[in-house]
């Protein structure tokens, strides 16, 4: 079983893929599932997943969304009539497991893994506790992906390998792009490259999502480092 949650979730269970039932809860309900492999009392799944249903409606929601999981899971999950639970009899692949298993001793690697954030082209209505800890889930995995890029462009720019330094503040504007702080990090590596050109397109890129995004200038210490 191959589940990738980082970006654009993909879900690959026994040669088949969760997309064969195109449903937002399916993939919602499956992820996690596979994020908490343990049981779990079918009310609070309802509850979870159909937010503003009643105790009754909800569980018959979850009975049909049960049903279809279950042409495409197999017995990857088991189902009974208080709980719900990943098999443990599978072996799963989870990229947001390894990113957080291998991070901290190969931050390089771990890094790859970080296509995007948590679950982030998932849209699922009516279901307030998921999105609650999908949030959650989103938020620790980028706090982790950044304090890490950070680290990185420390350690190179210490190192004096510039251009993999510029990588990894290009990877961390990738997540936050509205820093300008990195911004101005990323252009005066370019300068200390011998890179002016690509340091003006910074400068550019940044002026043009400030404005965007907040609506003002750049700030005086950006606009200076290629006034040296």
């Amino acid at each position: 079983m191959k589940i990738s949650l980082f970006g654009a979730p993909s879900f690959l269970i026994n040669g088949r893929s969760l997309s064969d039932t195109p449903s937002s809860k399916v993939e919602a309900l499956f992820a996690y599932l596979v994020c908490n492999p343990y049981p779990h009392l079918r009310d609070a799944l309802a509850s979870l997943l159909f937010t503003a249903h009643s105790r009754n409606q909800a569980n018959n929601n979850l009975r049909v969304l049960l049903s279809r999981l279950r042409r495409v899971c197999d017995d990857s999950v088991l189902i009974t009539r208080q709980t719900v639970r990943l098999n443990p009899a599978y072996q799963v692949w989870l990229d947001t497991a390894v990113f957080q298993q291998t991070i901290t001793h190969q931050p390089e690697s771990a890094l790859k893994l970080y296509q995007g954030d948590f679950m982030e082209t998932l849209q699922v209505q009516d279901a307030k506790g998921f999105v609650e800890w999908a949030a959650l889930e989103r938020e620790q995995h980028r706090l982790l992906a950044l304090e890490t890029l950070l680290q990185l462009v420390h350690k190179h720019e210490e190192m004096g390998d510039l251009n993999r330094a510029i990588d990894f503040a290009e990877q961390l504007l990738r997540i936050e792009p509205c820093h300008e702080g990195w911004h101005r990090w990323l252009i005066a590596l370019h300068l200390r490259a011998g890179q002016p050109a690509e340091a003006q397109a910074q400068l550019d890129a940044c002026r043009e999502i400030i404005s965007q995004t907040f609506n003002r200038n750049l700030s005086a210490s950006t606009l200076a480092l290629l006034k040296k």
